[in-house]
């Protein structure tokens, strides 16, 4: 009898390890930052709120989405987050957040690769993400190209990225 219930304990000890461990954001730690080439402008966003379920051992148990809160814009120049925040650019009245989902992650020799469907507006384009996970931080780097998602009257420029930065701690 006690090896049975032993070996139920192990069983059920094996399949909880196997699942993607669901992780709960340090929100107030959060930092994304962000910087455009073409404009020379740089600054930050926030409201981040996201669903994470992560299992570096077994990556298609994992998944990640969220969103960020457009009206949190921060350049530091008021004017120039105003028109941001108009339909000029990202019409935050309509269009209150961007969000992401996850499609699919990758392990490399110095963290991950994710893809996943960036949605701006009503706009939604693949993209690439690179991360690192150490020490129950999540930290990396995307470029998106505005002129996928039609933002701004500079939108149909080609070369006109934006690299975003991030560093997500998640509470013990």
């Amino acid at each position: 009898m006690k090896t049975i219930i032993f070996s139920i304990f192990l069983l059920l000890t094996a399949s909880i390890s196997l699942r993607a461990q669901s992780l709960k954001v340090k929100s107030d730690a959060v930092k994304i930052s962000f910087q455009a080439e073409k404009q020379k402008a740089k600054g930050t966003i926030g409201g981040f709120e996201a669903k994470i379920l992560f299992n570096t051992e077994d990556l298609a148990k994992s998944s990640i989405s969220g969103t960020v809160d457009v009206s949190t814009i921060d350049t530091g120049t008021k004017k120039r987050d105003e028109h941001l925040r108009s339909s000029d650019y990202f019409d935050v009245e309509k269009y209150p957040h961007i969000s992401f989902r996850s499609e699919s992650f990758e392990k490399t020799a110095d963290g991950f690769i994710m893809k996943g469907q960036l949605k701006i507006k009503e706009t939604m384009h693949e993209e690439v993400i690179r991360f690192t996970y150490e020490d129950q931080v999540f930290k990396g780097k995307m470029n998106i190209q505005l002129s996928n998602y039609k933002v701004g009257d500079f939108s149909t420029a080609k070369k006109n990225g934006v690299q975003i930065n991030f560093h997500i701690p998640i509470m013990n």
